[in-house]
């Protein structure tokens, strides 16, 4: 399979468009193994991580198998039910995405608050760190997922109400997948991760400021400008 490098698009919607492409184009064929993870990362310039959870993803709806030692084959469906499953996989992704970040939202904003009002030395520090350290990984050209969750969580600490930290750890798996994904398609924007970088600079400047509405309108507006960019690669 020939793929092309990957524009400005969601990046796993491209690898499911391209597979839904060459099913149409009869490429590959209900049962045929797809290329390996080195090979489609390679012809759509995405890493290998990338791949393999848009892989993960197709593998739970049941559009593809993964078979131990021989690679991912196309499940031996018709025509038709590929590409309804396919499909709702995009619907299913990009709602999810959308509806966590709703939620963080009005958590996180809230938290920011609270952080803002009640941080004490050690909360400023750990945020700080947490900054440092997503800062490295940007200027690395890292995706810089985990790194992403742990400013944000260094700050529902800060607010030190135990209720939102248990929330925000209880969806933390949903929130570093999706940062994986709104971090990844940011870094196919010229410039994008180190706008994103700034946001959160600014955050945090709030919260050292004791400025708690500041703090407040900062988070909400960095994720919405996340949503933004989420509904803009559909």
């Amino acid at each position: 399979m020939d793929y092309a490098p990957i524009k400005k698009q969601r990046v796993s919607d491209i690898i499911v468009e391209r597979i839904k492409d060459s099913i149409e184009n009869g490429i590959i064929k209900p049962g045929d193994k797809l290329p390996s993870e080195r090979e489609l990362a390679s012809s759509l310039n995405v890493s290998r991580g990338t791949v393999r959870e848009a892989l993960s993803i197709l593998e739970a709806k049941g559009v593809v198998e993964v078979q131990s030692g021989k690679g991912v084959f196309l499940l031996q469906n018709s025509q038709a039910e590929l590409f309804r499953l396919l499909n709702a996989t995009f619907r299913e992704e990009r709602t999810d995405l959308l509806e966590l970040l709703e939620l963080r939202q009005s958590l996180e904003g809230q938290a920011s608050f609270f952080a803002a009002e009640r941080r004490n030395e050690q909360d400023l520090e750990n945020i700080k760190q947490a900054l440092e350290r997503l800062e490295n990984s940007v200027c690395t050209n890292q995706v810089a997922a985990q790194e992403d969750y742990d400013f944000h969580m260094a700050i529902v600490e800060a607010s030190h109400n135990s209720m939102m930290v248990t929330t925000l750890r209880m969806i933390s798996e949903a929130c570093i997948d999706g940062l994986q994904a709104a971090r990844s398609e940011a870094m196919l924007i010229p410039g994008k991760p180190k706008v994103v970088l700034q946001e959160h600079i600014e955050i945090f400047q709030a919260i050292n400021e004791a400025n708690p509405e500041k703090a407040r309108q900062l988070l909400i507006h960095h994720l919405e400008n996340v949503k933004r960019q989420v509904i803009d690669f559909v």
